[in-house]
């Protein structure tokens, strides 16, 4: 391995995902010498093709049909990112990605990308500084499939009025977690489609009643988790469905972030230097949670705090888990236990900022854990242990076979060395940031489908829209959602309570014990 270059092999492979990848010294050409090599772990494996390498990309949206008009509920940092996959997009955007009166590769990929056919037609907000900057969004005709004749955005005092208009088919929620279920079920119960941000609900009660009533209403459901679309995880699945891991006992997960924007802290976002409580809806904000004076700490890093904010698990474990879950099908829990503290980070709110789950499935033979610092940002994949092989899996995969493998005892692999690799080629050469690296090798950048570099928010935002049209459905359905919902929350009820908690299936209810 130490004569292998990381980015010349990834060259030399591009896209394509292979097995047989050892510790060998390659002389000629990598794609051939891997391609030699590999011939007796395709056979072992019983491998021929993994049809999701194959996935095409389905027709563009809604050409010729009426367009969907979608209104925004929270229009934040990923309100704006939701728009811009959508093909809206602010012109400070423009601005900062035209340099010299040349496009930027950026803003090219974003004119380039698929027009789905959406009307950009209405927002609300509790930050009018916020709510301007959708005004100008919608103004703003460079977008997707050439300049269009701009149509001003409808802006609604409150989401109650937005679901209620008859100008508005469908709703993209991305307001603060404890408003999340309040307003997709005033939406549903509307009979307005719902796009939902992670996490679905504040509480196991809310998600309840959230899917009872998408279930009753038949409206269009789709949780963000955009890592749905993601192709090393339909690879990943395949091979779990195959096999290849044997007998999986361990799942492990982590969050490491180590800088107080990686914690949740606002306090240097431009936004927050313009707040004020002229121009902060202040109770609109606050909703049904407890009654607290103004508080610009508690409005910008409302994620640190249990009143509005579901912990690190509803920000960060929740993606993890709907990754592990949509390659085994794990579900529900029975049992979870939890740990931690709020140790470094005090300053703002109360969660904390150690934390280490463990949730038992009696069921399957396996438990799942979590692991989160925010004092450490070393990077680390999730981790399924199998009794065969063990799999690295985020946006790239990586197979290691057991040291007592019976299944792999003749291929020549050291268990330290992958028997399987796999890493889109996103053109993505470098990232700044250790928050950036993370975001992306997490699943949540782009993706490669159909020899094409493709958003994952764009793919599941049209996998949305498409449901809505009668062609096909959402992968991150309120089930899916359900399930995400009760296990981050039955940690959270752990680690308050400092005791186990154990999930009653029947009664959907949990229980301190």
């Amino acid at each position: 391995m130490s004569k292998v270059i990381r980015r010349d092999f990834l060259k030399g492979m591009a896209a394509v995902p292979f097995l047989g990848y050892f510790a060998f010294a390659f002389k000629g050409s990598i794609g051939e010498e891997a391609k030699g090599k590999s011939k007796d772990i395709y056979e072992t494996l019983k491998i021929n093709k993994l049809d999701a390498t194959g996935q095409k990309l389905l027709p563009p949206t809604g050409m010729g049909e009426k367009p969907l008009r979608i209104g925004v509920v929270g229009n934040g940092w990923r309100g704006e990112q939701l728009l811009r996959s959508l093909g809206f997009t602010h012109p400070d955007f423009v601005e900062k990605n035209t340099i010299d009166g040349k496009y930027t590769r950026k803003l090219e990929e974003f004119l380039n990308q698929e027009d789905l056919n959406v009307e950009f037609a209405a927002v609300c907000d509790t930050f009018d500084v916020r709510t301007q900057r959708a005004v100008e969004i919608a103004a703003n005709d460079l977008r997707p499939g050439g300049r269009k004749t701009p149509k001003p955005v409808k802006i609604f005092s409150s989401y109650r009025e937005m679901v209620k208009s008859n100008e508005v088919d469908a709703i993209i929620v991305a307001t603060p977690d404890h408003t999340h279920a309040l307003i997709a079920i005033e939406a549903a119960k509307a009979g307005k489609h719902v796009y939902l941000e992670k996490p679905m609900t504040h509480t196991i009660e809310e998600a309840v009643e959230l899917r009872n009533t998408i279930k009753s209403t038949g409206v269009v459901f789709q949780l963000g988790h955009e890592n749905r679309q993601q192709m090393s995880f339909k690879i990943a699945r395949e091979l779990y469905q195959k096999g290849v891991l044997g007998d999986v006992s361990m799942v492990q997960t982590f969050t490491n972030r180590n800088n107080t924007f990686g914690a949740w802290i606002r306090d240097e976002a431009f936004d927050h230097k313009l707040g004020n409580e002229s121009n902060i809806n202040w109770k609109e904000f606050l909703a049904h949670a407890p009654w607290h004076e103004f508080d610009l700490k508690r409005y910008f890093s409302w994620q640190r705090y249990s009143d509005y904010g579901t912990s690190v698990t509803g920000n960060d474990f929740s993606h993890s888990f709907d990754c592990v879950n949509q390659v085994l099908e794990l579900g529900i829990p029975e049992t979870v236990v939890a740990i931690g503290g709020q140790h470094y980070y005090k300053t703002h709110g109360d969660m904390p900022d150690v934390m280490n789950a463990i949730f038992h499935y009696p069921n399957r033979k396996l438990t799942l854990t979590y692991d989160c610092s925010l004092k450490n940002s070393i990077y680390r994949q999730a981790k399924i242990l199998g009794s065969e092989a063990t799999m690295d899996v985020d946006r790239a995969i990586m197979i290691y076979k057991d040291g007592l493998s019976e299944r792999y005892r003749d291929i020549k692999a050291n268990a330290s060395d992958p028997m399987y690799y796999y890493e889109p080629n996103t053109g993505v050469d470098a990232i700044s940031s250790a928050t950036s690296q993370a975001y992306l090798k997490g699943g949540y950048g782009p993706t490669y489908i159909d020899g094409q570099v493709v958003d994952a928010t764009l793919l599941h935002l049209k996998e949305w829209v498409d449901a809505i049209r009668g062609k096909g459905e959402t992968s991150c359905n309120v089930d899916v959602g359900f399930e995400e919902a009760v296990t981050f929350n039955l940690a959270n009820l752990a680690y308050d309570s400092k005791r186990p908690v154990k999930w009653d299936a029947e009664n959907e209810k949990a229980i301190i014990l």
